[in-house]
Parts: structure tokens; sequence; C-alpha cells
């Protein structure tokens, strides 16, 4: 994906980005994507800025920055045609996640949906997927699942504020922890 001079100086930034984050360094986190987004943007690098913004509405979520993370999230949305399937996926996930957790089910289980139609509209047979999006898909099957029952409950009456909805989101594989 990184190839030339430019695209080498965004992937240097969200790389130290990525180590930072493994050592839960958040403002240096925020700096390193900050300044790669910049830089991307200025240069018209589509690719890299909805990656980019896909870790950062991830960040900011996991912060607890709800808003913060939309802005990001719903900026690499406009830019997703150009990334590949696994930002795109990303980013759908990301702000369902977030909506989620801002009490917006019914948009949250439609994103859902985008992002499985997504992954089955690209790969017909999941056997011929790569493993992390086969991964992807069965966790937004689950969680759209479960959501599709909170939705199941709200239209059966029950007040939302009745409803306790846990989000436990499992770390990207591109942000995790390094060994």
């Amino acid at each position: 994906m990184l190839g030339t001079e430019t695209d080498q100086q965004v992937g240097l930034w969200i790389e130290q980005a990525r180590e930072a984050y493994a050592r839960r360094r958040i403002p240096r986190v925020l700096h390193y994507f900050q300044r790669a987004l910049k830089y991307a943007e200025q240069r018209g690098l589509q690719q890299e800025t909805a990656l980019i913004c896909r870790d950062l509405g991830y960040v900011y979520a996991q912060e607890g920055a709800l808003e913060q993370a939309l802005a990001f999230l719903d900026q690499g949305l406009g830019v997703r045609e150009s990334a590949e399937l696994s930002v795109q996926v990303g980013l759908l996930a990301n702000k369902a996640s977030v909506l989620l957790r801002l009490r917006s089910y019914r948009d949250s289980l439609d994103l859902l949906g985008e992002a499985i139609a997504l992954i089955g509209g690209t790969y017909k047979n999941l056997s011929e997927a790569p493993s992390q999006l086969v991964h992807s898909y069965a966790g937004l099957q689950r969680m759209a699942g479960d959501l599709r029952r909170v939705v199941d409950l709200l239209e059966m009456g029950i007040k939302p504020e009745r409803l306790a909805v846990e989000v436990k989101i499992e770390e990207p594989p591109w942000l995790r922890r390094k060994s």
C-alpha cells in the first residue's frame, strides 16, 4: 500500500502511532495519527486517509470521546470507496460500536448489516476470504444478532433506559500490544 516517498512518510507516522498505542501512550498515538492524517489529506491519499480515520475513530472511542470518534469515522467513510475492504469494514464496525454506546441501536444495526453485506458481497464463499475478515464477519454477525434482539425489545415497547447493553470490543490486530 505504501510505495512512494510521500506514502512512506505517512506509513512511518502510522507505525509510530501504532507502537505508541501498544505502549498505551495515547497523547502520542493521537499526535502521530493526526500528523499522518494531515499529510495524507494534503497529498490526496484517500486510501491512507480512510485507514487513519478508522484507527483514530477507534482510539477516540476507546478513550470515551465518542463525538470525536464519530467525526473521524464519518470522514473516513467519506473516502471509503478508495480503501481496502478491511478498512471499509473497520470504519463501519467502529461507527456501529460508537452508535451503540450512544444508544442509537437501529442505526448501529444498519451499519453492521452494511459491513456484513460488504464482506458477503465480496466473498460469496467465505473460505476464500482472508482469515481476519472471516473472524470479523463472524463477530459482526454475533453483534448484529444481539443488537437485533435489543431493537426487537424496543419495538415491543420496552423503554431504552430499562435496557443495559454492554459493548465488548475486541482490539483490532493492527493495534494489539506487541508481545
